[in-house]
């Protein structure tokens, strides 16, 4: 099936590199327009003005540009992907770290597959350039660590009060609530970049400490957990105290109703809309009598602690001054990551309110046949024109976006490729088409080994753990981050050191593989299993035989 001129669907030169990891952790599916182009938008501005601050991207280069060659990431068969030669290229401007680096915590991708080798000019004027975005980003660090908290609080407030307790009831009020998602976005989107940026470096700071300490990278995760106030232990500790009658849901679902599963799709049905995930978790937790949030905390704390001390005692004094630094601002800037998350995830929320509103509105005019039609709209149609338009012309545009969306979730399409992404029609995974894989590797972000069940899990919604039992899933937006709490251990498609699922697993010191890339396809739901946690191996102890495959 041919795809011209859809929102959703790019078309690259033949030498840029893709990858839908990290990217398919925040924003989960096949997108309709509406959600991809309020992303694109949000995202792409964000972006690039917190690279601006930090003076890695000049002043004209920080306007998103026309070509997807030259973005940070685009849409390819309406599935998100991130732009590796773009941030190859930041990465190579920055001081303290370089491109293969930044590709590599980010997407998981081994040093030395993307980028072409800088010439010594190239070298040369970048380093040039380093005295200046030094001091753009310790001054917009140092700004944005300051200022995130209120700024995410406050965006808190205003989603409260205009999502929760008086959402718009108008076109024009919803048309208003959204331009306002996509500003309030940008405002903390571009905080977010900079301080991601930043603690991507300082953990690239820990790992060269543990690897010089411990003659290995591996122990890095004793260094970089126990920090508190991660915002997903918020979370957390709220759906304890609910599962224990200390919390209403009504006070639950103000202040942690923008998540829910799939949050990074518009069209998806968050907490704030559908309770029943909630109340299945909250009988997991008690049913399994979960241990509060902040017991975790000590414990890990005490690990991290412990470690430093380790470190420091085999150092001089002088190195010991460096490494005190690194750790400190560590923890400073490393837990902040998630704080901007919370704040742009409350944005989408928003819009997600204002869609809905607005489908009610124009499927009760005729305008659209159905209220969900509204997601099949873009964001710059939305805001605009879309709701004066003639009927006719409405449901044409929605009914051929619907083609494309429908054909889209048809495909498979790889998690990274060069040039266009060769898609092809997915078909019914069976058993007699799994490999007979014994072991996996991926990138092991929290240390220590367990051997339990594996629990392969698609949906968060479907989870049923039991004591001993490891969490196998494809990625984890916060939505999943409730179950962390219920595995013995976790392995998990896509991601790399800095992304979200991995802080999450280090902070609660759960045992983690991360980018184990098939690990959902590859581990038989029920085999035993064994995770460590330090080096990225899973052993299958129990996979499938192939005489087993054909026989059932």
């Amino acid at each position: 099936m041919a795809v011209t001129n859809s929102p959703v669907h790019s078309r690259s030169d033949a030498k840029t590199a893709w990858s839908r990891v990290n990217f398919s952790e925040a924003i989960q599916g096949v997108q309709t327009p509406l959600s991809w182009t309020f992303w694109q938008f949000a995202m792409e501005t964000a972006v690039r003005r917190g690279f601006g601050e930090l003076g890695v991207l000049t002043r004209a280069e920080v306007p998103p540009p026309a070509s997807p060659d030259d973005r940070i990431s685009a849409a390819f068969h309406g599935l998100p992907a991130g732009n590796l030669n773009t941030f190859h290229r930041i990465g190579q401007r920055m001081p303290g770290t370089d491109g293969d680096t930044v590709v590599q915590q980010m997407f998981g991708e081994p040093r030395g597959t993307v980028g072409a080798a800088q010439s010594a000019t190239s070298r040369l004027r970048a380093k040039l350039r380093y005295p200046v975005i030094l001091v753009s980003t310790v001054s917009s660090a140092y700004r944005h660590r300051k200022h995130i908290r209120p700024q995410r609080a406050q965006i808190g407030a205003w989603w409260r009060r205009s999502v929760v307790e008086s959402p718009p009831t108008t076109i024009s009020g919803a048309q208003r609530l959204l331009r306002e998602a996509a500003e309030n976005f940008v405002t903390i989107g571009t905080m977010h970049t900079t301080l991601s940026l930043v603690g991507q470096a300082l953990g690239e700071q820990v790992e060269l400490l543990a690897s010089a300490a411990f003659g290995t990278r591996e122990r890095a995760a004793e260094l970089m957990t126990g920090y508190g106030g991660v915002e997903e232990t918020k979370v957390i500790a709220d759906l304890w105290s609910l599962a224990n009658g200390q919390l209403p849901m009504t006070e639950f679902v103000a202040r942690h109703g923008y998540h829910g599963p799939s949050e990074g799709n518009l069209p998806s049905r968050v907490w704030r809309e559908d309770q029943t995930p909630l109340w299945l978790l909250a009988n997991r937790y008690r049913y399994r009598e979960a241990p509060h949030p902040d017991q975790i905390w000590r414990r890990q704390q005490q690990i991290r602690r412990t470690a430093e001390q380790e470190i420091l005692a085999n150092l001089n004094a002088v190195n010991k001054i460096r490494a005190r630094l690194v750790l400190r601002l560590a923890a400073e800037y490393i837990p902040v990551r998630e704080v901007g998350k919370a704040g742009f995830l409350h944005c989408v929320d928003a819009a997600r309110c204002a869609a809905r509103v607005i489908g009610d509105k124009l499927a009760a005019s005729g305008q659209l046949a159905d209220p969900e039609d509204v997601f099949f709209l873009t964001y710059d149609e939305l805001v605009n024109d879309a709701p004066g338009s003639a009927a006719d012309e409405l449901r044409a545009l929605v009914l051929a976006r619907r083609a494309d969306h429908e054909y889209f979730q048809h495909l498979d399409v790889p998690d990274r490729w060069v040039g266009n992404p060769v898609a092809t029609e997915a078909s019914p995974v069976v058993e007699a088409d799994r490999p007979a894989v014994t072991e996996l590797a991926g990138i092991g972000v929290c240390g220590g080994e367990v051997t339990g069940t594996a629990r392969v899990v698609l949906d968060p919604d479907d989870a049923d753990l039991e004591d001993g039992d490891i969490l196998v899933c494809p990625t984890t937006d916060p939505s999943w981050t409730p179950l962390f709490m219920l595995a013995e251990a976790l392995v998990i498609d896509t991601g790399g050191v800095m992304s979200h699922g991995a802080i999450v697993a280090r902070e609660l010191g759960v045992v983690c593989v991360i980018n184990s890339k098939h690990g959902t396809r590859d581990i038989p739901d029920g085999a035993q299993i064994t995770v460590d946690g330090t080096s990225g191996r899973v052993v299958i102890h129990q996979p499938l035989a192939a005489s087993e495959q054909n026989s059932g």
